[in-house]
């Protein structure tokens, strides 16, 4: 079981038709520094020998962050039309895991277990305004990341209690996302538009543990984590009915944790 804090960016555009122009930007919509506390825990069992299942759940409460929301008439970012900033301090992410894995290494000194898996990463983001200038203001847009992944976990032994823990994370993913646009009434409710592409994430983490018992551990650590998307399908549903698809330029997705804990092994 882990705690600790957790900060992301994410972005995306679409173009102003499906071939990618009219213009290659049309809107752009980026959260910025959307954060808040994070839980996490993870299982592993040796069921033979040296095969390995292991499964994880996180999620981070969102309790800070905001949105800009800007629209343009003119290639590369030229002619601004639309310009705001809102709130974005509501939400959260959430990270659902399962793979196996096998230790490839087992020394006195080193260990290295690589694995495979497949994981879904979910994030419930907002658009709000605090001033009270749009009190009904409370647009969502929701994002789910999903694949297989391989990963790579190495422990070096510092001392009889000290350990150095890595672990590097591949992702290949499809991107999905929905929306709802609350205040646009020409938008159908609640799906307002949706997003479709494919894509992969990078995740790395670096801890130190300290063996308090034979069976109990305390880690304190960090990450950071890189996903992106290339080019996709944004579809936008109309309230007079049928719908308009352009072009999803592609969503960045990046962020950093920290993190402390305890792990109970037996």
């Amino acid at each position: 079981m882990q705690t600790g804090y957790e900060m992301q960016d994410l972005g995306w555009s679409i173009a102003g038709n499906i071939a990618g122009g009219n213009p290659n930007i049309y809107s752009e919509l980026k959260w910025k520094k959307v954060g808040g506390g994070y839980v996490s825990a993870a299982l592993q069992w040796n069921v033979w020998n040296k095969i390995l299942l292991t499964a994880d759940y996180s999620r981070s409460f969102i309790r800070s962050g905001t949105v800009s929301d800007n629209d343009y008439s003119g290639d590369n970012r030229t002619n601004p039309v639309y310009n705001e900033i809102f709130d974005a301090d509501k939400g959260y992410t959430q990270v659902w895991s399962a793979g196996a894995g096998y230790v490839l290494i087992s020394g006195n000194n080193f260990s290295l277990i690589p694995y495979v898996g497949y994981g879904i990463s979910r994030q419930s983001l907002h658009l709000l305004d605090q001033t009270g200038n749009l009190p009904d203001l409370n647009s969502t847009y929701e994002t789910d990341w999903k694949g297989p992944f391989v990963r790579a976990n190495a422990i070096l032994l510092l001392t009889d209690k000290f350990k150095l823990i890595a672990n590097f994370t591949y992702n290949q993913v499809n991107y999905n996302a929905k929306a709802n646009w609350n205040l646009i009434q020409t938008f159908q409710h609640p799906v307002s538009y949706r997003h479709n592409a494919k894509g992969f994430g990078i995740d790395g983490l670096a801890a130190l543990s300290y063996d308090l018992t034979s069976n109990l551990t305390i880690q304190a650590g960090g990450g950071y984590f890189t996903w992106q998307t290339g080019k996709g399908v944004d579809e936008l549903f109309l309230s007079s009915g049928g719908s308009d698809k352009t072009q999803l330029n592609g969503v960045d997705r990046k962020g950093y944790k920290l993190f402390g804990g305890l792990v109970l092994s037996y």
